[in-house]
């Protein structure tokens, strides 16, 4: 549902966040792709968080939440209804308590590339292998963000949620279920927050770590253009998505500005033009060829939001 000019008016008397009307959504994801925003919010705080969720669905607005954006593609007639951006949702702090394990408190927004480097340089292990992911705490919770045999759900204690009447939950280890890009939460929830449980380590060890699985990400993704991360999830783990995809021979192949990357078969990124449509063509071809040719079903990792390009 499209907020009318009274709504508005209503959330911006309701909190003090950025609210911006008619926002270009190419501008809030990695693909830099993506149509227009009835309206983009950007609240300051967990309360103003809560408060614009209870407005939202009080009144049975439509709504979106963007963390940093990188697993996602918005169609090219863009979303009718809320974008909430978690961006100034971004503290993270690291509470030392004298054993052999910390606890990391993250609020959604904290960029996971950052939140690695810090736990690093504190000397705590274990999340060097997701450097590479370009996400924020809030997504990778929620798609339980991994790379090799390391996921993010391995480390949670806690998740602090709010829920679509704008309450805070708290859903603790034992009651979290995950799986291979899964997390067990309440439908409609927004992850507000996270802590982790790392073990502490060799500061030197855990840089060289690092250091190796930066250098396994340069040269292994597309870096250099803007992409949304791994658009297919891996059949199986003797069989990833992107070894089907090279043996098909799409390496290099393009729709419009949308190319499959020469570098990484499972990525596809934009050579500076690419629309919506163009990356859903791409996909298309992709997912009915490795179904024809060589009996895989591809499910798709990325999220593709808002209007199909197709509807008037």
């Amino acid at each position: 549902m499209t907020p009318t000019g009274r709504q508005i008016d209503d959330i911006r008397n309701l909190i003090r966040a950025s609210v911006t009307t008619d926002v270009a959504l190419s501008r809030f994801t990695s693909f830099k792709i993506g149509g227009p925003s009835d309206l983009v919010i950007e609240p300051k705080n967990l309360e103003e968080l809560k408060k614009l969720i209870l407005y939202l669905d009080q009144e049975k607005i439509t709504r979106v939440v963007l963390g940093a954006g990188t697993n996602v593609l918005f169609h090219d007639k863009g979303f009718r209804g809320v974008v909430i951006r978690t961006a100034a949702l971004d503290s993270l702090e690291i509470h030392e308590n004298g054993s052999d394990f910390c606890k990391v408190l993250l609020a959604a927004g904290a960029p996971l590339p950052h939140v690695v480097s810090m736990v690093c340089r504190h000397g705590l292990k274990g999340l060097e292998p997701l450097w590479g992911i370009p996400g924020s705490l809030g997504g990778a919770v929620v798609t339980n963000a991994g790379a090799g045999d390391v996921c993010i759900g391995e480390f949670l204690e806690s998740v602090k949620l709010v829920n679509r009447c704008g309450r805070e939950l708290a859903i603790g280890r034992g009651d979290l279920k995950y799986g291979y890009r899964y997390m067990s939460l309440p439908q409609g929830s927004t992850v507000v927050e996270g802590i982790l449980k790392l073990s502490r380590g060799d500061k030197d060890s855990i840089t060289e770590e690092l250091e190796r699985s930066k250098a396994r990400r340069r040269g292994k993704q597309p870096l250099d253009r803007p992409n949304a991360g791994c658009v297919f999830k891996n059949p199986s783990p003797d069989n990833p998505a992107g070894a089907v995809i090279d043996r098909l021979g799409f390496k290099g192949v393009c729709v419009g500005g949308a190319e499959v990357s020469p570098i990484h078969a499972n990525f596809i990124v934009n050579r500076g033009n690419a629309t919506a449509a163009n990356v859903l063509e791409l996909i298309e071809q992709i997912r009915s060829t490795a179904y024809e040719k060589a009996n895989v079903n591809l499910d798709l990792e990325i999220c593709v939001i808002g209007e199909d390009v197709g509807n008037d």
